[in-house]
């Protein structure tokens, strides 16, 4: 009776093993290396949702530097305020002693030119970047959903000449000072809009970690894991080797 020997099923078992933790091993492996989880060839879902946290991300930074930019024109529109309002002092200070006793009118009314001249100077020649800041609109993107803001920081207008340089000078002390006030407020708004986006960005980014990051311990104890049931498996087949081998030996 001829004898029959048959594939041996624990060796075939063994080999399928040992290619299971290889593979196991070689994955943790790789995500250490990269440190992320999207270097699992089984975990499609974190880079598809972090496509999604990431577009959201983008546009919000996009929304940071636009605000921003509004933000940097209406400092220097702050300034062109600051500046004309120094300016409108001396001429108040200037049209007072215009009405003293035997002032110098002459002289006097010379340097409210000049002042008046520095004034108009300011309002016509205030820039950001090659565009003129005061009375243009500007519009800034405020959050990741594309709303946005316009302002409009005033024009300053040129001193009156009414003959009463007191009240003249007065009243544009007090017209800058409106205008300030408004875009001093406009500019407040914009910067507290700034710190919820960039607050909104650090969350962003954290979940965009935790979407994608691997969490490296764990990975270590898989890629252990995975070392150890390779070199038990490894053990294994060569012991059903063996036993084939005998059997062989026997025959």
């Amino acid at each position: 009776m001829p004898f029959e020997i048959s594939a041996n099923p624990v060796a075939m078992n063994m080999y399928n093993n040992i290619a299971v933790h290889q593979a196991q091993a070689s994955t943790a492996m790789a995500k250490i290396a990269s440190g992320e989880k999207a270097a699992d060839p089984t975990l499609a879902a974190p880079a598809g949702a972090a496509t999604g946290l990431q577009s959201t991300l983008s546009a919000t930074q996009t929304a940071v530097s636009s605000t921003q930019n509004a933000i940097n024109i209406l400092q220097v529109a702050d300034t062109a305020y600051a500046e004309a309002t120094a300016l409108a002092q001396q001429g108040l200070a200037l049209a007072n002693d215009r009405n003293v006793s035997g002032a110098d009118t002459t002289a006097i009314d010379a340097q409210l030119t000049a002042i008046e001249a520095g004034i108009n100077s300011i309002a016509a020649n205030t820039q950001y970047n090659g565009t003129a800041v005061l009375g243009t609109a500007l519009t800034a993107m405020v959050n990741a959903s594309g709303s946005t803001m316009t302002v409009t920081p005033d024009s300053i207008s040129a001193v009156a000449n009414s003959g009463d340089r007191v009240a003249d000078y007065t009243a544009a002390i007090d017209a800058i000072a409106d205008s300030r006030a408004e875009n001093l407020g406009n500019l407040a708004s914009l910067q507290s809009t700034v710190f919820v986006l960039e607050t909104t960005i650090t969350n962003q980014q954290a979940a965009i970690g935790q979407a994608l990051d691997s969490d490296v311990a764990k990975d270590m104890m898989s890629l252990t894991s995975a070392n150890i049931l390779t070199e038990s498996a490894t053990a294994m087949l060569a012991q059903a080797m063996q036993m084939n081998t005998s059997v062989l030996k026997l025959l």
